[in-house]
C-alpha cells in the first residue's frame, strides 16, 4: 500500500519523482548511495531506493527476532519429545474430568493464582 510523504517514517527522507528517477538515474543513485531516497508517484512515496548495505542490515535486524523465536520453539519441542512428556500426555488423555479439575486447581495454586 503506498504511503504519503507526511508519514513519519518517510517524511525525513529526500524524495524524487519516478519520472525524475527515470530521467536522472545517475543523480538518484548518487543521492541514494548517501542514504535512503523516497521515490514518489502522484505525490505519494511508493518505493525507497537505498544502498545494498542498508538493505542487508535491515534484513539481518528483521531475521534476528525470528531466529530467537525459532530457537525457543526448537527447545520447547525437544522438551515435549522426552519420555516423561509423552507419558504425561498419555495420562492427560486418559484422565477423567474430575481428575483434570483437581490438576488444574493444583497447578493454579502452585502458580499463585
Amino acid at each position: 500500500m503506498p504511503t504519503t510523504l507526511s508519514d513519519e517514517t518517510v517524511d525525513a527522507l529526500p524524495a524524487m519523482t519516478a519520472s525524475n528517477l527515470k530521467n536522472n538515474f545517475g543523480k538518484a543513485s548518487l543521492q541514494a548511495s548517501k542514504g535512503a531516497l523516497a521515490i514518489t508517484r502522484h505525490n505519494r512515496a511508493e518505493f525507497v531506493l537505498m544502498p545494498v548495505q542498508e538493505y542487508v542490515q535491515l534484513q539481518r535486524a528483521r531475521q534476528a527476532p525470528l531466529e530467537g523465536l525459532a530457537a525457543q520453539f526448537d527447545a520447547m519441542v525437544a522438551r515435549m519429545n522426552t519420555p516423561a512428556a509423552r507419558k504425561g500426555a498419555a495420562a492427560l488423555f486418559k484422565a477423567s474430568p474430575a481428575q483434570l479439575g483437581k490438576s488444574a486447581v493444583k497447578a493454579a495454586k502452585a502458580h499463585g493464582k
